[in-house]
């Protein structure tokens, strides 16, 4: 494999990885805003079943950049059998920057997205579940006879 065609799957991914997030940011902005509008005052089984598809949305998603990751570590492993890159880049993701005590930058923004997303999931199971929201924005429903 040639460094342009490394370089080339890996600006691919890349893209991918940034759309993943994206699509994952969409699907949690739209949550909350449904949450908002719709689903505070819903019946417990209907916030259960908009959980459920966050849910696995979300899991859809985490097993996707799962995989991407995947992809992403096979670049290096291509990019370190090259036998001198004229870009003279050493490699991609997997420098241990001091700063991060021994961890790569890979297991780093691994460590941070996991931290980060599980944060998000657990704050939305309780306000979905547990929190009690302040007031109400639907008018009782009269019917006349």
């Amino acid at each position: 494999m040639s460094e342009a065609e490394i370089f080339s799957i890996r600006n691919e991914l890349t893209g991918l990885v940034v759309s993943v997030f994206s699509a994952s940011f969409g699907m949690i902005s739209a949550y909350i805003a449904g949450l908002w509008l719709f689903l505070r005052e819903a019946p417990v089984s209907l916030r259960f079943l908009a959980f459920a598809l966050l849910s696995c949305g979300l899991a859809f998603m985490g097993a996707l950049t799962w995989g991407l990751n995947d992809l992403l570590v096979g670049t290096d492993r291509a990019w370190s059998k090259l036998p001198s890159p004229a870009s003279e880049i050493r490699g991609f993701g997997d420098a241990r920057p001091e700063w991060l005590h021994g961890a790569t930058l890979y297991e780093a923004s691994v460590l941070l997205g996991t931290i980060a997303f599980a944060a998000i999931y657990v704050s939305l199971a309780y306000l979905t579940f547990l929190y009690r929201w302040p007031g109400a924005t639907a008018a009782p429903v009269r019917v006349s006879p």
